[in-house]
């Protein structure tokens, strides 16, 4: 079972420790706020109220030994950087904090922190991406250039098998998966049949969803030109 820390108990914090609860791992939530720790230990396996911008606590209660810890301070950046140093100190194997700014990244990787994230930011780049984009229903980034999109396709690949259509030579992206969301295709069973790694006869229909892999530059592409 993997062990995980998560420092700061907030909304972003609280809803990442209990997904990690939810997904059978063990984890520690650490707050100053007592009502806040109460409310953690309805699902935590370990529920503390302390200070974590204090290097014997966090040497207390054992932060080498877990896998990850989540530093999820919310807007308090000297904290944040305050602990990410106190981790580095005393050997965390890997922390993952949130960052508020630019520079709050910066001076976070400039420490050793192992993976920035922006919550907020992350998402509001997502959502503004698969809006502006032609035809996408989701967009997840993976690099600067690359992505997996969710797209309807053009009406010209209705009718046309993966084969005849050949995107992988003609887009430079991959299919990854067709999602059937058509009433014709749904059951009781199975409301939206998705076929992952779809063969190369498979017929993209009216009522289709792609999942692509690719540049964010070649999709877009396949939309316009498709």
């Amino acid at each position: 079972m993997k062990k995980f820390a998560v420092i700061g108990l907030g909304n972003f914090g609280m809803n990442i420790a209990r997904s990690l609860v939810e997904n059978n791992c063990e984890v520690l939530g650490i707050d100053m706020d007592k009502n806040t720790v109460e409310r953690g230990k309805e699902f935590l396996t370990y529920a503390i109220t302390a200070n974590p911008a204090s290097k014997a606590i966090l040497q207390s209660v054992g932060i080498t030994e877990y896998d990850a810890v989540i530093l999820s301070i919310g807007q308090e950046m000297v904290s944040s950087i305050l602990i990410s140093l106190y981790l580095k100190e005393i050997g965390a194997k890997k922390i993952i904090a949130r960052a508020i700014s630019d520079d709050h990244e910066k001076i976070l990787l400039q420490l050793g922190v192992d993976t920035v994230i922006f919550p907020e930011k992350d998402m509001a780049v997502r959502i503004g991406k698969a809006l502006s984009m032609k035809n996408a229903v989701d967009y997840l980034p993976l690099t600067e250039e690359y992505a997996i999109i969710e797209v309807t396709p053009p009406p010209s690949f209705f009718g046309k098998n993966l084969r005849e259509l050949n995107i992988g030579a003609r887009y430079k992206c991959q299919i990854l998966g067709i999602k059937n969301i058509a009433d014709e295709f749904a059951s009781d069973e199975n409301p939206q049949q998705t076929i992952i790694a779809p063969p190369a006869d498979e017929i993209i229909r009216q009522g289709n969803i792609l999942i692509v892999l690719g540049k964010t530059t070649a999709i877009e592409r396949m939309e316009r030109l498709g």
